[in-house]
């Protein structure tokens, strides 16, 4: 019998987007089989979205948080506590302060590994003992020592749990709430409102796209761009802004396309979502998507090119539903190479 691992995740972030659901995902199949700790900053709420991991976190795990005395004090103890036989750091913070720690010989022997949500930084991530990267770019980035002790696993989309029923009547609600006429066509963005995003072209994409009077725009996510994307898109009443939703990705059921403009996605969760939902897809060739879409290049733009942007939205208008194979990105498959990976160590 496989003996069960004291696994210690390390989050130090104040919002909920793609590696918070990562790791609340993760963790909680993790929690089924291995004793499973979750160190979070004191507070986690985004202070504009108010999107808190907190709220998606499974019971069987253990949740620590940092004290008075900060982050690094927390995780200094939990490093040097002998409770865990393997420390997995997630994002740059936390990332960079076990780094520290190991360099000052203040973290104890247990064995760090890290996920790579983003880019390769040596002060994060060079004293690791083990990488995890979700998408080929980051390897390919990566220096030769490092190299030779990560793993490439791939990020994953849980399948709907709802009915059809439930879908259908979710469709026909938000439809009417947003105003969408019979027949009309939606084509949907989803993300935090940040500049890497570039929801900025894909309104000007939009603009000159020429696109039925019934088909509409809906962006859904909120973020310090949104005013001045709001000011963009005045005189075209057809681009809609949800505001940050808590019922993600169900609500990609009101939708009839889904496009992906960002200037770099470091692994495209929402793109994966989308195709779970059975939609046409477009989306930037940056980053992970790149590994999502290698077998449908048609799917594709080139990063930052407004002609290929209006194309791919009048792709959109004229596609249908398609079905993707989604094997590829299952959370038990995901998680038992992490747990394999973990054994390497420990």
């Amino acid at each position: 019998m496989t003996s069960r691992l004291r696994i210690l995740h390390c989050l130090s972030t104040r919002e909920f987007a793609g590696t918070e659901r990562h790791l609340a995902e993760l963790s909680a199949i993790q929690a089924r089989d291995h004793d499973v700790t979750l160190l979070l900053n004191r507070r986690t709420a985004d202070p504009l979205t108010g999107g808190d991991i907190s709220g998606f976190l499974c019971p069987d795990v253990k949740i620590v948080r940092a004290g008075a005395g900060g982050y690094l004090s927390a995780l200094a103890s939990e490093l040097r506590s002998g409770r865990h036989d393997i420390v997995h750091t997630h994002l740059g913070r936390a990332s960079a302060r076990a780094s520290w720690l190991r360099r000052a010989g203040l973290a104890g022997s247990v064995p760090v590994v890290a996920t790579l949500h983003t880019g390769y930084r040596g002060r994060s991530y060079g004293t690791h003992d083990g990488l995890v990267c979700i998408a080929s770019w980051q390897r390919e980035a990566l220096p030769e020592r490092q190299r030779e002790s990560c793993t490439l696993i791939p990020n994953w989309t849980v399948p709907p749990c709802s009915t059809v029923e439930h879908r259908a009547a979710l469709r026909e609600r938000m439809r009417r709430e947003w105003n969408i006429p019979d027949g009309g066509v939606v084509i949907g963005a989803a993300g935090r409102m940040v500049e890497e995003k570039n929801f900025g072209l894909l309104i000007q994409a939009w603009k000159q796209a020429g696109l039925r009077p019934g088909t509409r725009l809906v962006l859904i996510g909120d973020g310090p761009e949104r005013a001045a994307l709001e000011r963009a898109a005045q005189g075209c009443p057809e681009i809609l802004f949800t505001g940050y939703r808590t019922d993600m990705p169900d609500l990609l059921a009101a939708l009839d396309a889904f496009v992906v403009p960002s200037r770099h996605e470091p692994f495209g969760l929402v793109l994966l979502e989308a195709m779970e939902a059975g939609l046409p897809v477009c989306a930037t060739a940056a980053g992970g998507v790149t590994d999502i879409l290698a077998e449908a290049p048609e799917c594709l733009v080139a990063p930052g090119c407004l002609a290929s942007l209006v194309a791919g939205l009048r792709r959109l208008e004229e596609a249908g539903p398609r079905q993707w194979d989604m094997s590829p990105y299952r959370i038990g498959t995901a998680a038992r190479r992490v747990e394999a990976f973990y054994r390497r160590y420990c």
